[in-house]
């Protein structure tokens, strides 16, 4: 296994695919979404953030040492391959990579819960959703996780970049409370230190404090609310944008 100074990504799948290397030699660094083939030859369609594509690595090409480590490598594995970019409408996305060695660098366990299925969730201890949370760092992997937290990041962007072209200032104010904002029987209380501490409801206060210094400003935050819920899931934090203004001076 690779050892030494971090290995920084020189080649994105995402640029591959649009184009910017075709025939040229590249290094890709990834992990494993798909796996097939047989003795002579393996089609691993490799992923990383930004796509995923289509590698073809042959025996005879990479030896025998690389393509029994590749063979046996499990779903989400990790693997730096090399080779050149071909391009083949046949293949995903147009491109393909013609691997020329591969090595594994990140081994995965033969328990691990991955791919995510039906049946597993089905079979766990309280459900789909305790599984869910029991194995978030796995299901943050699947490609319908990845396009929310992509999604949810485009939205924040635009928020922020709609306030800041206003001349708006973001303020964050602080999650721990010393006291109630909107309702007493709504806060989550929790230690702090010898003391009572309590979970925030609002920025408001907090805003209405610093208005008189930034005039416009906004905020994307949470607010949390312990509200009695005969349901599964309680919405007890929300994320919110909120904004606020000092439109002038009344005497």
């Amino acid at each position: 296994m690779p050892s030494g100074p971090i290995m920084a990504k020189e080649f994105w799948i995402g640029d591959v695919q649009a184009g910017a290397h075709d025939g040229a030699e590249v290094e890709l660094k990834g992990w494993i979404k798909r796996s097939r083939g047989s003795n002579k030859i393996r089609f691993v369609v490799l992923r990383d953030s930004t796509g995923t594509i289509q590698c073809v690595a042959k025996r005879d090409v990479i030896g025998d040492d690389s393509f029994e480590s590749l063979k046996g490598a499990l779903i989400e594995a990790s693997l730096i391959l090399k080779g050149t970019v071909n391009v083949d409408e046949r293949a995903p996305g147009g491109h393909e990579l013609i691997v020329t060695s591969a090595e594994v660098i990140g081994a995965v366990n033969p328990e691990t819960p991955f791919p995510i299925t039906e049946s597993a969730m089905e079979a766990a201890d309280g459900g789909e959703t305790e599984f869910l949370l029991d194995n978030r760092h796995l299901y943050l992997r699947t490609g319908r996780m990845t396009d929310m937290l992509k999604i949810r990041s485009s939205v924040f962007g635009a928020i922020h970049s709609y306030f800041r072209g206003r001349d708006f200032t973001e303020y964050q104010a602080p999650n721990f409370v010393a006291g109630a904002v909107e309702g007493g029987s709504t806060l989550f209380e929790v230690p702090y230190f010898g003391r009572k501490a309590y979970l925030t409801q609002s920025w408001q206060l907090y805003a209405e404090a610093a208005m008189p210094a930034l005039e416009r400003l906004y905020t994307i935050a949470p607010s949390f609310r312990a509200e009695k819920s005969r349901t599964r899931r309680h919405l007890d934090r929300v994320l919110a944008c909120r904004d606020g203004s000092c439109m002038g001076i009344k005497r």
